[in-house]
């Protein structure tokens, strides 16, 4: 990669709209936020229905690719042979899309619609702390944090590795959308871009996922160690995460991502199974967390076209909207990372390892804290609520670990794990972002390291700015406003890049004549 020019036309707007949304914040904050905030209320009230049958037509997507005789097709052409082995290359795709935000949502999301914290029951009949509740908040989770959600991921990751490595196409992601306008969409100017807004939206998002790791820290500073969480604090945090992940993305795919990537999944298991062995919740469990897949399946038509109409405003608008939005905004970029793992698989073993797999990962990791949680609640053992309530979502998954057996040396280990965590999903995030900045970039090149440390701080910048003076009363409410903001302009974009994919893989005869 020596030697290679930057794509200016796609580094400068982007990289500058972060560096004036840093400033703004600096400067006025209320400004920035408030801007942020009426594109936030603006695309929730006018673009919910479009946000809700953009993600179902995905996951029929990627059902209709999963089974279809296009899921026979392999990356990379016929003789292609696979470059990772199948538990990394899971590992690498599971928690390279993730983060930390996992850690924390598996409790604080079924908690708060347990009890309908801020509303979230409104509209739907259901009395908070009752056995429905249960239900609804362990399915709701379910639908918000599977199948659903990383159909994204799945959809972006195949047709990016597709048209890159069976296409021969260049890295960029205005390639998706060439099975549908023709090697036109690919001029300069329009090329560059559809990268710079979506590599805005990822960069974005990415503060998202850091800002949230900010709050998790500074509430475990507060709520365990009784350190109060000053901004100084919080820079500290934001500099050696920072460090952290452009050090794992500087050394590469084989050396930093896949060792973070193995030793997370590790973690993660490792968790799962303390909390389930010692959490006492083991039957409760099993028992309620099958209750709420027939439930969550049960609700599926509603839920997944529901606007809010019908009163969930609270709901829809605070979590489902902005989960959809959030994915959104990572899902084209992070294709970018998941597609160069995918060769010498074929279709249908990347939409696997991409889409359903980490579905039931999420849904296990929510069965077993999630499940906890909620026992935990309404049987008066723990009132995680009421910590919700007075200390924000952040402040739920200390008071949880900390009435676990062996708490103090677990607490140090979950927040290792979420710095893993998200440490894992930032390198390949900067590495992609940096790629699609740099010419003549192929899928699997390593960018230059200086983009990937202009990248890193300031994102790493503008997610403290956003965290210290915007957390609001939810601990993130400026990042959510931020990230439903630019949801809404990428929405444009996922649009076209579905038609794109339907037309590839089922119109163009070329494909139909390879597939048989």
């Amino acid at each position: 990669m020596k030697g290679k020019a930057i794509r200016k036309g796609v580094f400068i707007p982007a990289f500058s709209c972060v560096l004036i949304a840093g400033a703004v914040g600096l400067i006025n904050n209320q400004l920035l936020i408030s801007f942020f905030k009426g594109a936030f209320e603006l695309a929730y009230q006018n673009l919910s229905w479009l946000y809700q049958w953009i993600v179902l037509t995905i996951v029929i997507l990627c059902v209709i690719l999963t089974f279809s005789k296009v899921g026979n097709i392999r990356i990379g052409g016929p003789d292609a042979k696979p470059k990772y082995g199948f538990w990394s290359w899971f590992a690498m795709s599971l928690t390279g899309g993730i983060g930390a935000s996992i850690v924390s949502s598996s409790i604080s999301q079924p908690i708060t619609f347990l009890q309908s914290i801020w509303g979230e029951l409104d509209g739907y009949g259901i009395e908070p702390g009752s056995s429905e509740a249960v239900l609804f908040a362990l399915g709701r989770s379910f639908h918000e944090w599977s199948v659903f959600p990383y159909a994204f991921y799945g959809i972006c990751s195949i047709s990016i590795a597709y048209l890159c490595f069976n296409k021969k196409q260049p890295v960029s992601l205005s390639t998706l959308l060439v099975p549908l306008f023709g090697d036109k969409v690919k001029k300069r100017g329009i090329s560059s871009l559809i990268d710079a807004v979506n590599i805005l939206a990822l960069a974005l998002a990415l503060v998202g996922t850091l800002g949230t790791f900010i709050g998790l820290t500074s509430a475990c500073a507060k709520d365990v160690y009784n350190i109060q969480p000053t901004h100084i604090l919080m820079l500290t945090v934001m500099g050696v995460t920072t460090i952290l992940y452009l050090l794992s993305s500087l050394s590469g795919v084989e050396k930093g991502i896949k060792f973070f990537a193995n030793l997370n999944f590790r973690f993660y298991m490792v968790l799962t199974a303390i909390v389930l062995v010692l959490g006492g919740s083991a039957a409760f469990i099993f028992n309620t967390s099958t209750s709420a897949i027939g439930y969550w399946l049960q609700n599926l038509p509603l839920w997944s076209l529901d606007t809010g109409t019908s009163g969930g405003s609270a709901l829809l608008q605070w979590w489902t909207i902005y989960n959809w939005t959030f994915w959104m905004a990572f899902a084209p970029v992070t294709g970018v990372f998941l597609a160069q793992l995918t060769y010498g698989h074929t279709i249908r073993e990347s939409l696997i390892v991409n889409w359903l797999m980490p579905s039931v990962f999420a849904i296990i990791w929510f069965s077993v804290f999630g499940g906890c949680a909620i026992n935990w609640q309404v049987s008066g053992f723990l009132d995680i609520a009421s910590v919700i309530n007075e200390n924000g979502t952040y402040a739920g998954i200390w008071a949880f670990i900390g009435k676990l057996p062996f708490a103090q040396i677990l607490i140090p280990i979950t927040l290792f794990i979420m710095l893993i965590s998200f440490s894992t999903s930032a390198d390949n995030s900067v590495s992609a972002i940096s790629a699609l900045c740099t010419q003549n970039s192929k899928i699997g090149d390593e960018a230059p390291s200086i983009l990937k440390i202009l990248w890193g701080v300031a994102i790493g910048v503008l997610a403290y700015l956003l965290m210290a003076y915007a957390a609001g009363t939810k601990g993130n409410d400026g990042v959510r406003y931020m990230v439903v903001a630019i949801g809404s302009v990428l929405s444009i974009f996922i649009i076209l890049m579905i038609a794109s994919t339907v037309k590839m893989f089922f119109v163009d005869k070329k494909t139909s004549q390879k597939q048989e």
